[in-house]
């Protein structure tokens, strides 16, 4: 990828009419993909609350390792082809899809195979018994689906179908979420997220050929295949990276402290980055966004602006209640058996806050034709994680708030350096919305801890302490900035009902 040539406006190929269209286009599947992604994980937080009532912690450690080993072979034998084709120029030819699910599913079958015979060692590893080993063979078919699924995504996001993947992602969620209650209600065990995982997988597979139909066949030619391969093991890597980043508690804790450590950090990660995943879910339409423009076009940096800002006032306030009202909100939604994970919570908030801003920047990265970049910056964030929380567990065994410290220290520092780097690159001060909600979250929550740890009587209650982050946030916030927010707050009120006014006359 260079440095512009990929992009529309350097290409100079497109006539005006067809990019406002892509752009109208793009803004609309934003919308609708960002909306159907609110209403499932709202589902997937209400399926997440019983689950967490019915099921053990072992239960979610064990599935969350054997889902690690699948998830790292997945993530391998693709081989970053999937988004080579996602981001070719041109057209994908027949050849290339033929060739890239032909080596897709040749590269799944000898996972598969790895995988059932490594798996007593891999159970021995990470502390399973021996009916928990069967679930690493079990599993095993994932690798065939994914291989499957990848060609119609492709065509699917080529076209910018963004809502229809996530209505298509939504049904296979639910599917998951009722077959994993049904097991959870009836059974129990670690069984009910094995048998959901591979019916919403199946789920999956079968919506994605009915809107996108077509069997490419099976066929391979090296002439096809090898600038494929060549430009997709570059994605692949910073992937790699961003997987064991992401996995660090599955990885590396299933070995030293066993299945229930991995179900409590797990636990403690879930409950405390519901914002950031809404943020990273629309990563996926915001990168043909920010590939339409120069650097230093206004529009991009305003389009950036206007992200990472609004995910900070929304999601600041959002962490911080997640924080204060953890103590009582915990045992009283999930159940006592996970109160072990609020120094987990604790730990990471710096990590979330952060993951507000990198996700977009991240996002940036790669529309700017900056692949080579970013996989420095995953290589030395995943590195720095490891270190730091391998140096926590030395120095603390056992102690999973400090792994939980390590990770946010190492998100912090690259937090820093992308905001820096994103200012340059585009000639305007990218943090220039942050700090007032960067301020007024300090300073909420800074009031929210005095009350919960130094209160007297009800005011000590973690709900007393979550009101009092809620009522600071907003004045600092306001005391700052209101004639901004008063603006920003016509500008969304004009575009929501300004749209429909206007087309409601023609």
């Amino acid at each position: 990828m260079t440095d512009g040539g990929d992009r529309p406006e350097a290409r100079g190929d497109r006539p005006g009419s067809d990019q406002a269209s892509i752009t109208a286009k793009i803004l609309t599947e934003t919308s609708r993909f960002a909306t159907i992604q609110i209403v499932s994980a709202i589902l997937g937080w209400i399926a997440q609350i019983a689950l967490a009532r019915l099921l053990d912690r072992r239960d979610f450690g064990v599935f969350g390792i054997c889902q690690f080993y699948i998830g790292l072979g997945t993530l391998l034998g693709d081989g970053g082809l999937g988004a080579a084709l996602l981001r070719r120029r041109n057209h994908a030819t027949q050849d290339e899809y033929r060739s890239t699910l032909t080596t897709l599913l040749a590269i799944a079958g000898a996972f598969a195979s790895v995988l059932f015979f490594l798996a007593p060692w891999l159970a021995q590893a990470n502390k399973l018994t021996p009916d928990e080993t069967n679930v690493l063979r079990f599993m095993a078919p994932l690798y065939f689906i994914g291989a499957l699924r990848v060609v119609p995504y492709v065509k699917l996001e080529r076209a910018l179908q963004f809502s229809v993947i996530a209505r298509i992602e939504l049904v296979a969620s639910l599917s998951r979420h009722a077959v994993a209650l049904a097991i959870a209600a009836f059974h129990g065990g670690v069984w009910a997220f094995v048998w959901a995982q591979l019916v919403s997988a199946c789920v999956q597979l079968i919506l994605a050929y009915k809107v996108s139909p077509g069997w490419v066949g099976l066929g391979f030619s090296w002439a096809v295949f090898r600038p494929l391969i060549a430009y997709g093991s570059k994605v692949q890597a910073l992937s790699l990276f961003a997987y064991f980043k992401d996995n660090l508690s599955r990885a590396l804790l299933g070995g030293y402290a066993g299945p229930t450590s991995v179900g409590v950090y797990d636990f403690g990660t879930q409950y405390s980055q519901m914002p950031v995943t809404a943020v990273n879910g629309l990563a996926r339409v915001q990168l043909p966004v920010y590939a339409q423009f120069d650097a230093r076009d206004p529009t991009l940096h305003a389009a950036l602006r206007g992200a990472v800002r609004t995910a900070m006032l929304a999601g600041v306030p959002l962490l911080g209640l997640l924080a204060l009202a953890g103590r009582w909100a915990v045992p009283f939604i999930y159940g006592d058996q996970w109160l072990p994970a609020l120094p987990v919570v604790w730990g990471l908030l710096p990590n979330m806050v952060c993951g507000l801003v990198l996700s977009p920047l991240f996002t940036l990265l790669q529309g700017q034709g900056r692949a080579g970049l970013a996989l420095i910056l995953f290589g030395c964030w995943t590195a720095g994680t490891w270190v730091l929380a391998l140096a926590g567990l030395f120095l603390f065994p056992g102690s999973l708030a400090v792994v939980a410290w390590g990770q946010s220290i190492a998100t912090v520092v690259v937090t820093f350096y992308l905001v820096i780097w994103a200012s340059t690159h585009l000639g305007r001060n990218v943090a220039s919305g942050l700090k007032s909600p960067l301020i007024a979250g300090a300073l909420a929550l800074a009031a929210g801890t005095v009350l919960l740890w130094r209160g007297w009587g009800f005011t000590s209650h973690p709900l007393v302490a979550a009101a009092a982050f809620l009522i600071v946030y907003a004045g600092a916030l306001w005391a700052m900035e209101r004639r901004e927010l008063a603006q920003e707050a016509k500008g969304i009120y004009a575009a929501v009902f300004g749209k429909s006014k206007t087309s409601t006359q023609r």
